[in-house]
């Protein structure tokens, strides 16, 4: 199989599954730093358990592991302001927002990893920006601005994590999602009086650390083997689109329609931006020397 097409497909897969992420943290009435423990804590047992497993397949190396302590902290950061955002603001404002990850992903992978970026790319984010003020705009009161702009955290967060996958391309980083939940259960265990998980709430959190955050991680972390930065968090925008439709059909939370406008505005502006670049591998960036 074509690795740009099983970088695609595994993402698809890995965004797909993550797209229940939001609803089942709408359904756990829990403090969130009592969810942000168990997550982590699950998490990192779920994915120790297949790297002990997989232990042969594995072979780290001393600039893998810093790599992998750093796409570690991303994430923890990612996951903290991810299910703080969620509890603060709409989930239509928290996934239109982390819509322009691909973008801050371009702007990083320019910096950091030397990728050029195209004149189109630049016009993107310029797009991106009027599409994330119009969503801005429909958060009059302050929790759901605060919310806002913890997403906006967790956009940037989520890009950096990519990069330095990308970075490490073509190694697998999976086990770095062994650290990052242990770090992640770590911040929470100092905010939080109490680890205990109300009774209504053990499905959900089973089905959310055991289930959907492990299994949507591990396929999402292979993207950055196959895929550029950007590439990654574009496919990630069909959880913009699903997160929303799960929330509506089992909690009826509608979103803005500053939400609405905002979204179509930063999702015409990536589509524009990326279409005529799948004839090549330089439309979104020009790595100097590929993995």
């Amino acid at each position: 199989m074509d690795n740009r097409l099983k970088g695609g497909l595994l993402t698809v897969a890995g965004v797909t599954v993550l797209s229940l992420d939001a609803l089942l943290i709408k359904l756990i009435s829990a403090d969130p730093w009592i969810l942000l423990f168990w997550r982590g804590m699950l998490l990192s047992l779920c994915i120790g358990s297949y790297c002990l497993y997989r232990a042969r397949s594995y072979r780290p190396t001393r600039k893998l592991l810093s790599l992998g302590l750093g796409s570690a902290l991303f994430y923890a950061v990612c996951t903290v302001t991810f299910v703080i955002s969620i509890r603060l603001t709409s989930v239509a404002n928290t996934l239109i927002i982390l819509s322009a990850a691909p973008l801050i992903g371009a702007l990083l992978s320019r910096f950091v990893l030397k990728e050029s970026v195209s004149g189109r790319t630049w016009l993107a984010i310029l797009l991106c920006l009027g599409g994330l003020l119009l969503v801005f705009s429909g958060s009059r009161d302050g929790n759901h601005l605060l919310g806002d702009l913890i997403a906006l955290l967790c956009a940037a967060s989520m890009a950096a994590k990519f990069v330095v996958e990308r970075a490490a391309s073509p190694a697998n980083m999976t086990p770095a999602l062994v650290p990052a939940g242990l770090l992640v259960s770590l911040f929470a265990l100092f905010q939080t009086p109490t680890l205990a998980v109300p009774s209504e709430d053990i499905l959900w959190m089973a089905l959310l650390g055991l289930v959907v955050v492990p299994l949507a991680y591990a396929l999402i972390t292979q993207g950055p083997r196959y895929l550029s930065a950007p590439e990654v968090g574009l496919i990630m925008l069909l959880e913009m689109v699903l997160g929303p439709l799960w929330v509506w059909l089992v909690l009826a939370e509608q979103p803005s329609q500053q939400a609405w406008m905002g979204g179509l505005v930063v999702v015409a502006a990536l589509v524009c931006q990326s279409w005529p670049g799948r004839r090549s591998k330089a439309s979104l960036v020009k790595r100097p020397c590929e993995a």
